[in-house]
C-alpha cells in the first residue's frame, strides 16, 4: 500500500498533468475555431493550423478529452487512498485511548454515558441537476450599467483590454458536453465569453425586469458607476482573488463593488476569468453547486465561461424569482 507522502505526491502529479492537458485543449479549441472562420478563399490556400486539418484537430480535441476524464478518475481513486490511510493511521490511537480510559460494555450501554452529539461528513457529485443560486436584480428603466474601473499605476492598457472583453464580448464557444461530464460524447452548449453576449441571449425570454446589455465604461475616481471594479496588486489575507459586495433596498441592487487582488500576477485567462465570475456576482446570481461552472465557490479553468445555466440563472432573476435557484438542465 502507497505511504500517505507517497499518494499525495501522485496526486500533484496527477494535478500537473491535468493542468497540461487543459491548456492543450484549450489550444486545440482556438486552433478549430480559427479553421472554421476561415472563408471559402481562405480555405484553399490554408486548411491547416501547425500542420494539422481540422479533422486532425477535432480527432486530438476528443483524444484529450478522455485524457481529461482518465486522469480527473485517477484523482479521485487516489484521493480515497489518502482518506483511507489517514484513517487507518489514527485507528491505533483510537484504541489506546479506549483502553486507557477504562471504558466497559456497561459503562458504554449506561443511559448517562450515551453519545449525545455525533458529527457526519457527507459528499455527492451531482451531475446533473446543479443549481446555480439567484439573488437581487437590477431594477433599470433602460439597459445600460455604468462600470467604473479604479486602477492601481501598474495596470497596463492590455490588462484593461483584457477586463473589458470578460464584459462586453459577444462572442460564443461551443464545447463537448464530455468535457464537463453534462453529457454523453457528441452533445454539446455554448458557453458565452463576455456577459453582453450572454445577457442579450437572455433577452430572447420576456422578462419583468429589464435586463442589462448594455456597459458604459468610465475611469473618475469619484465613485461614479453602477459597478465600480477595483484593482488592486495587493494579495488578499483570506487568499482570495476577487470580492463583490452589492448595496441592496428590499430586493433590488444599488450598487455593486468588485474588488480584483494580485492583478500583477493574473495570466490574461485568469482575469478574464475571475472578471467574469465577479460580474456574475454583480448581476445579482450567487455561486453554483457545479463544480465546473463558472459561478462556483473556486473556479475551475476547464470551461472558464459563462454557461448556458448562468443564463437560465439570470432569466429566472429578472422575472422576480429573488433568493431561489435555477436547476441546471445539464
Amino acid at each position: 500500500m502507497l505511504t500517505s507522502t507517497a499518494t499525495r505526491k501522485s496526486v500533484n502529479r496527477l494535478k500537473e498533468h491535468l493542468d497540461m492537458m487543459k491548456q492543450e485543449l484549450n489550444m486545440t479549441n482556438k486552433q478549430i475555431k480559427q479553421l472554421e472562420n476561415k472563408n471559402t478563399t481562405e480555405w484553399e490556400s490554408l486548411d491547416k493550423v501547425g500542420g494539422r486539418s481540422i479533422d486532425d484537430l477535432r480527432q486530438h480535441e476528443n483524444d484529450i478529452a478522455k485524457e481529461i476524464v482518465k486522469i480527473q478518475k485517477e484523482i479521485k481513486k487516489s484521493r480515497s487512498k489518502t482518506l483511507l490511510i489517514a484513517e487507518l493511521a489514527v485507528l491505533p490511537a483510537i484504541f489506546l485511548l479506549i483502553f486507557m480510559s477504562g471504558v466497559t460494555d456497561n459503562l458504554l450501554d449506561s443511559p448517562q454515558n450515551q453519545v449525545t452529539q455525533m458529527k457526519s461528513r457527507y459528499f455527492t457529485e451531482n451531475l446533473k441537476g446543479d443549481t446555480v443560486d439567484v439573488w437581487k436584480s437590477w431594477r433599470l428603466t433602460g439597459t445600460t450599467l455604468t462600470v467604473n474601473i479604479l486602477k492601481s499605476p501598474r495596470v497596463t492598457d492590455h490588462q484593461l483590454d483584457v477586463i473589458h472583453n470578460a464584459v462586453t464580448s459577444e462572442k460564443t464557444a461551443e464545447f463537448d458536453d464530455s468535457i464537463v461530464h453534462k453529457g454523453p460524447r457528441g452533445s454539446s452548449s455554448v458557453y458565452y465569453q463576455g456577459w453582453a453576449g450572454a445577457l442579450k441571449s437572455a433577452t430572447n425570454e420576456n422578462t419583468e425586469y429589464r435586463i442589462p446589455t448594455n456597459f458604459d465604461f468610465t475611469d473618475t475616481q469619484d465613485g461614479v458607476g453602477d459597478i465600480i471594479i477595483t484593482l488592486s496588486n495587493i494579495k488578499d489575507s483570506d487568499g482570495y482573488t476577487g470580492y463583490t459586495k452589492s448595496i441592496t433596498e428590499e430586493n433590488e441592487i444599488l450598487k455593486s463593488f468588485i474588488t480584483i487582488y494580485d492583478i500583477s500576477n493574473l495570466t490574461d485567462d485568469q482575469l478574464a476569468t475571475i472578471v467574469r465570475h465577479e460580474f456574475g456576482h454583480a448581476l445579482g446570481l450567487g455561486h453554483s453547486t457545479a463544480p465546473e461552472d463558472l459561478m462556483a465557490p473556486t473556479i475551475d479553468m476547464t470551461i472558464p465561461y459563462i454557461s448556458e445555466c448562468n443564463v437560465d440563472a439570470i432569466v429566472d432573476l429578472y422575472n422576480a424569482n429573488e433568493g431561489k435557484q435555477t436547476v441546471c438542465k445539464k
